[in-house]
């Protein structure tokens, strides 16, 4: 199963990606899909002295498709046959790393020519990790996160492993500073330190963050130096473990696989196993600490692909101080959540093009995922199954969102309520009135830098006044064209800080972002169907 269940995790961080893209007004900003074929240009050359860079891998990577090319011996390279849209162009070399980030918007206007693409030599954190006795571990997995970045760039992260005598290297990182973490095997045992007291006492290894510490909180993170190595060495802490076993139960009586996954709220992932006979399970060796349960079953019907559904157990495993034995845990059999979408005039509307989303405000856990339902003809929405909890209603568009770009959603109504800001708890026969209007506010203007010039391809964001921060669809995002021109439309009213970057790497929904970025933003209050023009100054990615 370990095929598959990967494939669904990369499946749900996607599809959540697709979501949040894909309600009423970010969409509207992506160019309209057209069969016309571009061509684009460019050179990768060093920062340092403008050399070309041979070899490289050049991809193009947006909705409309990726594609890919390598730098010629000049630094050369041409894509062709794109079609028109918006694109992320990075280029890879190793032992190099591009400098910023490169969005385009491929329009049928014109090709793409002479674009420049800059690398400069990569970070490297090397080091050795080992026991408390000073003696080497080796298959150690170490992670390296740039720290305060949430963007998808793949210079973000870093990876490597140590070998026989307990070193590591972590490669081609982006300059900056990172939060290292070492995961030793799955389930190493460790000497126990009291084998005379408690001889029966299991201990393991556990993943440990530089320099020494089980809490990310206490990490201290690393400066990695363009063009440097950076060393450093610390050793894997140990922990008492504890046996549980048990069974679940409220399976659905035709799975054919079924997986449960522990996961504790400060560390992860902690544990997957598949699930036995009435569903039996057992963990040799969990450590202290509070998990959430959840359980992946793969059904297969017929000649057709296995159908990937994620049960939620609500109920906590408490694991302390001793072994749990014939624990009975209980499958959330959920609920059904059903609605009917108005609009706030008399005017006809398809509501077939229409679909409709709940979040989970438990966002952290990538594997609650979203429950999504298509718009009935006449209006109604039935989502199945949907596990107790807290939600926010997003309504999204299924086709031809140009059509519906200035729409948004006015009114989420519960028991004549507006829980459209709030968010709602799920319970039985929960029925919601979900108002769109036509009548949303549009934010446009340009981006410039400090002496006044527009900044193509920059990211803007609009991040909404602190009562509607979790609330997923009041946030947009537009990249700038040749013109430092952007266009964020379909807004509900209300106050937004709007930001522009050059290259945004931090997640634009954490509460300490606009602590960081909210004096570089331009505040705008909206009103229903208003249009404003702003003026950006270009912000810094990150303060550190």
């Amino acid at each position: 199963m370990s095929t598959p269940i990967s494939a669904l995790k990369l499946l749900l961080t996607a599809f959540c990606c697709f979501l949040l893209t894909s309600t009423f007004g970010f969409q509207a900003n992506l160019p309209r899909k057209d069969t016309s074929e571009l061509t684009l240009h460019g050179t990768a050359l060093q920062e340092s002295d403008g050399q070309p860079v041979k070899k490289a891998t050049v991809q193009l990577a947006g909705e409309p498709g990726r594609y890919s090319a390598v730098t010629d011996i000049n630094g050369r390279f041409t894509i062709g046959d794109v079609k028109p849209g918006r694109y992320v162009l990075m280029a890879e070399h190793p032992g190099l790393v591009q400098t910023g980030s490169h969005r385009l918007l491929m329009s049928l206007s014109q090709d793409k020519a002479d674009i420049i693409l800059r690398l400069q030599p990569a970070a490297v954190i090397t080091g050795k990790i080992t026991d408390a006795d000073g003696d080497p571990i080796r298959d150690v997995n170490l992670s390296a996160t740039r720290v305060a970045s949430a963007g998808t760039s793949r210079n973000n992260f870093g990876n490597g492993s140590t070998n026989d005598l307990g070193e590591f290297r972590i490669p081609d990182l982006h300059p900056g500073r990172y939060t290292v973490i070492a995961r030793p095997p799955q389930n190493l045992q460790a000497p126990n330190p009291n084998p005379k007291e408690k001889p029966a006492d299991q201990f393991v290894y556990v993943a440990t963050y530089y320099p020494g510490t089980m809490e990310r909180e206490q990490s201290v993170a690393v400066d990695a130096q363009a063009g440097g190595e950076t060393p450093i060495s610390f050793s894997l802490l140990t922990s008492k473990a504890y046996r549980v076993t048990g069974a679940v139960q409220g399976l659905p009586s035709s799975r054919n696989i079924a997986q449960l996954m522990l996961t504790s709220s400060n560390r992860g992932t902690e544990g997957e196993q598949q699930l036995g006979p009435d569903g039996k399970f057992e963990f040799l060796h969990l450590l202290p600490g509070t998990y959430h349960a959840q359980v992946m079953v793969a059904t297969v019907s017929g000649s057709l692909e296995p159908r990937m559904q994620i049960l939620e157990v609500n109920q906590a495993i408490e694991v302390n101080g001793q072994d749990i034995r014939d624990l009975l845990l209980h499958v959330d059999q959920g609920s059904v959540v059903r609605g009917r979408m108005r609009t706030d005039t008399t005017q006809t509307f398809d509501w077939s093009q229409l679909m409709v989303t709940l979040l989970n405000t438990e966002m952290e856990n990538i594997l609650r995922r979203p429950t999504m339902s298509n718009v009935s003809k006449d209006g109604t929405f039935e989502l199945k199954n949907v596990p107790n909890g807290k939600y926010y209603l997003m309504v999204g568009v299924r086709a031809e969102p140009n059509k519906l770009r200035d729409y948004f959603t006015k009114e989420v109504l519960l028991n004549g309520q507006d829980v459209g800001d709030s968010g709602f708890v799920t319970g039985p026969g929960t029925s919601l009135e979900v108002v769109i209007s036509s009548r949303g506010a549009t934010i446009e203007g340009t981006v410039v830098d400090d002496k006044g010039k527009p900044v193509p391809s920059a990211t803007v964001v609009d991040v909404p006044d602190p009562e509607r921060r979790l609330r997923p669809d009041v946030y947009q995002q537009d990249t700038t064209d040749e013109r430092g021109h952007f266009s964020l439309r379909g807004l509900n009213p209300g106050s937004y800080t709007v930001l522009g970057f050059e290259e945004l790497q931090e997640n634009i929904r954490d509460p300490e972002f606009l602590q960081s970025h909210g004096n570089q933003g331009q505040k705008v209050e909206l009103e229903e169907g208003m249009h404003k023009s702003i003026v950006v100054k270009v912000a810094s990615a990150n303060t550190d």
